[in-house]
Parts: structure tokens; sequence; C-alpha cells
């Protein structure tokens, strides 16, 4: 490793002589060897050499001819890290050849990064983004709120892109009149019921011919036929999962085995209203809370029940993975969990049971006019 005050490496040297170097030509290919050898030495030069190097690199980008440029940001996209100060420079050129080989192919981009050029970038920057191997929600809304057509067309034609609820509400309704994109829709892999639903009054007869012209004959009847038949298997479930929940009160089963096999099928709403049961609260309210409720009242209800680690953490990643929250945040370790004394916790629980109690009591008083409650 090189000294941080002389810089006497070879990449220090490289990146001296690029810095003094005033012909065009010249400075691509000792762009290319400096770039060379910052990948040789990954994780190995110093916090010196690598402000040296951004600080150099960015200055000799900007002097180089366009296509050189182009070609140089390809070259860097190569790396397996960049300098972040860099990779953003690149990323949000305005010549679109030189931005997209840092946001099509670098890896390291950081999401920040990818999101301030959604909000601020011009319609290519957003196809490209559109396009990328990865298109995590909080991208994707922006990309499908400021998109154009061809934008969120290529976003529903990605199958690396993930959606918010929200965004895939948006991307839904910019599918009016768009009978390609109502086809790009249709055919993912990701739609929830919920989408489903609103998609159906979309779905048009010039949808319908096109897929005719393709030998597939699509109507409303058999769409709601697949329909009927989800909510079928979903009556299963119920059935399954109650089945699973009389055994585990009989001890027949572990609430832990039940909770990661549900988990590892991705049944997020059985296994939380499997450990709905363990609390006494409604599998609804429950199910609300374990989902999209705050984390610490997750795990406050999760540790209610002695959940263990291993499967409280499978829990939390399937939440993640489905619900979005806490997906791009850290997700509490292992010290953090088992830290909630669980005396505690059933006593939190035990309270909430008698508070809601005591709402649903209360309720249909409530509801009536000052004249009917004085009647």
């Amino acid at each position: 490793m090189s000294n941080p005050e002389s810089l006497q490496s070879s990449l220090a040297v490289d990146l001296i002589m690029l810095a003094s170097e005033r012909s065009s030509a010249k400075r691509v290919e000792l762009l290319r060897r400096v770039t060379d050898a910052y990948l040789d030495h990954s994780g190995e030069h110093s916090s010196a050499e690598q402000y040296f190097f951004q600080e150099v690199v960015s200055n000799i980008i900007d002097k180089i001819k366009d296509g050189d440029k182009a070609a140089a940001s390809a070259k860097l996209a190569t790396l397996p890290e960049l300098p972040e100060g860099l990779a953003r420079k690149l990323a949000s050129d305005g010549d679109i050849d030189v931005a997209r080989p840092i946001i099509r192919d670098y890896r390291g981009l950081p999401e920040n990064v990818l999101l301030d050029i959604a909000k601020a970038g011009s319609q290519d920057h957003l196809n490209i983004i559109a396009g990328r191997h990865l298109v995590t929600p909080p991208i994707s809304d922006v990309v499908v709120a400021r998109g154009d057509r061809n934008v969120v067309r290529t976003l529903a034609a990605n199958n690396g892109a993930e959606f918010s609820p929200r965004g895939m509400e948006e991307l839904i309704s910019k599918a009016e009149g768009d009978s390609n994109l109502q086809g790009l829709i249709v055919a993912r892999g990701d739609l929830t019921i919920g989408a489903i639903t609103k998609l159906l009054p979309l779905i048009s007869d010039e949808l319908a011919c096109r897929l005719r012209g393709m030998a597939v004959e699509v109507d409303r009847a058999s769409i709601l036929k697949h329909l009927g038949d989800w909510a079928k298997d979903r009556q299963k479930n119920v059935e399954r999962t109650d089945a699973l929940i009389d055994r585990i009160r009989k001890n027949d089963l572990k609430l832990d085995d039940v909770v990661v096999d549900l988990v590892r099928t991705k049944r997020l709403f059985d296994s939380a209203a499997v450990i709905g049961s363990s609390t006494g609260l409604d599998r609804f309210y429950i199910f609300h809370i374990l989902t999209v409720g705050k984390l610490d009242a997750t795990l406050l209800l999760l540790r209610s029940v002695n959940l263990s680690w291993r499967a409280a953490d499978e829990f939390l990643r399937l939440r993640a993975a489905k619900a979005g929250l806490g997906a791009f945040g850290a997700l509490p370790t292992r010290l953090e969990y088992e830290a909630i004394d669980v005396s505690a916790a059933q006593r939190v629980v035990r309270f909430m049971n008698v508070r809601r109690t005591a709402t649903a009591q209360e309720t249909p008083a409530a509801s009536l006019s000052p004249g009917q409650r004085t009647a």
C-alpha cells in the first residue's frame, strides 16, 4: 500500500502523469491505464489515492472529446467500486452516451444517486434507469410519476423492476388507453389482487384484438374465473391455517416451525394469522400491525408470543419484501430483538386486548345520536 504523504505507488505516479498530459488521445490512454491500475488495486489503495483518483479523473473527463468521454465512462462502469462523487458526475451527465454506462452497468451506483437522477434527469436518463437489472420501489415510484410513455413501457417490461402499491397504481393509471402498456402489465408476475382489480376495467377491446392477433383469446369472463379460482384457493388457505392454529393450541406443532414454513412459502397473511392466534387479538388487526404497522410494534408482538429469532428474522424479511417497509433500511439485529423483555411484551398485548374490547363495547353507544342515547 502506498504512503498517503508521498503518493509514491505506481497508481499515484500514473495519476500525476494523467493530470499533466495535454494530448486528448494520450489522456484517454493514460485514463485507461489509471482505471486498470485502480481496478487491480481495489481494496488496497489509500484514502489519498482514492481522493486523487476522483479529482484527476473528473478533471480529465471534462477535457477529453465527447466520444472519448463516453468510452471512458464505459470503462469506469466496469469498476467494482467508484468514488460516489465521480459516479454521480458521470451518471447525471447531460450527454446520455456518457451517463448510460454508469446508470446501466455500474452495480455499485448508490440508490440515493439514482433517486436524485430520477427526480431531475431527462426522459433518456429515466428510460435507462427503468431498464436497470434492479429498480427498487423508491426509484420506480419516481420513474412512473415522471416518465413518458416509452419510459413506463420500459419499466413495465422489466422483470427486475419492483413496485410499491402506490407505484403500481400509478403505472396502471397510465395504462388507460395504452394497449401496449396494458399488455406489458398483464404479463407481469407480481400483480396483487388489488392491482388486478384496478386493471380489469382498463382491459379494452383494443387489447383483446391485439391478443387475438397473437392467437390468444382473452375476455373478462375468463379473467373473472381466475379471480374466482384465486378466492377458492384463498379460502382453502384459511381452512389450512385454522387447522394449523388448532394443532399449535393442542401442542401437536410448534409455533416457530409453523411460522417458518409459512414464511418460506411467502404466505404473509397466514403467518400473521398464526402469530395473532397466540395473542388473542383479531387476525385482521394483528395482520395490519405485523405487515404495515410500526416496526417497534411488530417486534413487540413477535416477542410477546416468544417467537425465536430464527422465525422472527425470516418473518421480518418477508414483511420487508412484500410490504416494502424496512426494505431499504437496516432490519433489527438478534441482540435488539432478544433485548425486548418477553413478560413486558405480554403485558402490553394484554393491555391492547382490554383496550380493543372496551372500544368495541363503546362503539354502538357512540354511534347513536344524543337523543337516542338519552331516550
